[in-house]
């Protein structure tokens, strides 16, 4: 049997499967496209108030650490899987590393190399507090040294030689017994329902922004003035169930809810509104949940069809009001869409790589119903939001449930 399994995608998923298999007594190689580890959740707040909303943010970080220190997980980041060979038990993966400027395990994220990058905008850019691995970033296409100019400032000022200019591509091959696929998701761009404001109204924001905000400034204020929103709405189900995402993200609705929940903790006077089609009750404590945030938190069943900015740089909502029927329009300060869970771009390339398939929707596709983890291809496993939208809870799970069937099968091949 090998004893090796590849964990493609180091987000919530990944890292739970990559934990689960290592403790295991496994080896994993944890490949992740960008320059850390973590996923989208990674930059995400915590959403409790005087008491914990259950948002599961916090789980990561201690998954993230273990992940780093765990002797038996190799994690390969800027890396893409190109090609894959062989059967269960006995795949060979092609991997494609993109130059590492900066030797992770060697930079110490002092800072001295940005402080003197001459580049306009800077080339080297600082981690995000939570990444993981903790290193400066080289970005080559601003580089002055890649655009002919004779320039080793970050190189000379670096005191632990973790910086090398000359460094090249890397390509290795890995041997191993399974594949775990947990690419995760991308979100909607907004950008694509113009009547919305999206990138044209400041004061018009998604969930992503609002998580950023949270993150780094720990309370809500406008973009547009730094004043405190006093009339705050939510607009569910922007880029899900549409024609062209037909399905539920699942998430939106208690991930706006935790947020209205938030906004009302830190300033009890604000007025907080939710627009919903309808809302999805899945999960434990949903319907409690709700009852208690409609206490404090209006829901209008209505869809918004359109934003518009007056002068005084106040939000014109204008929507279906369903029950009503009739069309309304109210006015607000801040305005948040809840943006659906789409596949990511690349997850064609990937499906074609493995040989695994996509379902209707462009997420990689399950070979039965009842057991999400398993593809097309034995020895090929699914965690994750990269099967279909999930929240951390369901990931986490998910990724626990890829790494026992990873078990089970090379089990199998060792009894062979």
């Amino acid at each position: 049997m090998n004893k090796h399994v590849l964990v493609i995608g180091g987000g919530t998923a990944g890292i739970t499967a990559a934990l689960g298999l290592a403790d295991s007594g496994f080896r994993v190689y944890l490949i992740e496209k960008e320059a850390a580890i973590g996923g989208q959740v990674a930059s995400f707040c915590c959403k409790a108030t005087e008491v914990c909303t259950k948002c599961s943010v916090c789980l990561i970080p201690q998954k993230l650490s273990e992940v780093a220190t765990h002797p038996r997980i190799s994690i390969l980041t800027n890396s893409t899987v190109m090609g894959v060979a062989g059967e269960v038990g006995n795949f060979q993966v092609e991997v494609w590393q993109k130059p590492q400027y900066i030797d992770s395990e060697r930079c110490i994220a002092c800072g001295l190399c940005a402080e003197v990058c001459p580049a306009e905008p800077q080339a080297i850019c600082s981690p995000s507090p939570e990444a993981v691995p903790l290193s400066y970033i080289l970005d080559e296409s601003r580089c002055l040294r890649f655009k002919g100019e004779d320039c080793n400032l970050c190189y000379e000022k670096c005191p632990v030689n973790a910086i090398d200019l000359d460094r090249g591509a890397k390509r290795q091959e890995l041997s191993v017994g399974a594949i775990i696929v947990a690419t995760g998701f991308e979100v909607f761009d907004a950008r694509e329902v113009g009547p919305l404001g999206y990138g044209r109204y400041p004061n018009v924001l998604t969930g992503l922004d609002l998580e950023k905000i949270f993150s780094h400034e720990g309370s809500l204020r406008l973009p547009s003035n730094g004043k405190e929103p006093q009339k705050v709405a939510f607009i569910q189900c922007v880029g899900s169930r549409n024609e062209e995402h037909c399905y539920c993200s699942q998430v939106c609705c208690k991930y706006a809810m935790r947020f209205a929940q938030l906004i009302k903790y830190q300033n009890p006077d604000a007025e907080v509104t939710i627009f919903y089609i309808d809302l999805q009750n899945a999960g434990k404590g949903f319907v409690d949940f709700y009852e208690g945030c409609k206490e404090t938190v209006r829901f209008i069943r209505g869809v918004p069809v359109e934003i518009l900015e007056n002068p005084s740089g106040a939000l014109e909502v204008r929507f279906e009001n369903i029950v009503g029927g009739k069309i309304d329009r109210e006015t607000f300060n801040l305005v948040v869409l809840s943006v659906g869970i789409v596949p990511r771009k690349d997850s064609w390339d990937l499906a074609r790589v493995l040989g695994i398939n996509l379902d209707d929707h462009g997420f990689f596709d399950a070979r039965s119903p009842i057991d999400s983890n398993k593809t097309n291809v034995e020895g090929i496993f699914l965690a994750g939001a990269c099967h279909g939208p999930k929240d951390i809870p369901d990931s986490i799970a998910h990724g626990i449930s890829a790494a026992e069937k990873a078990t089970e099968v090379l089990q199998r091949c060792k009894s062979r």
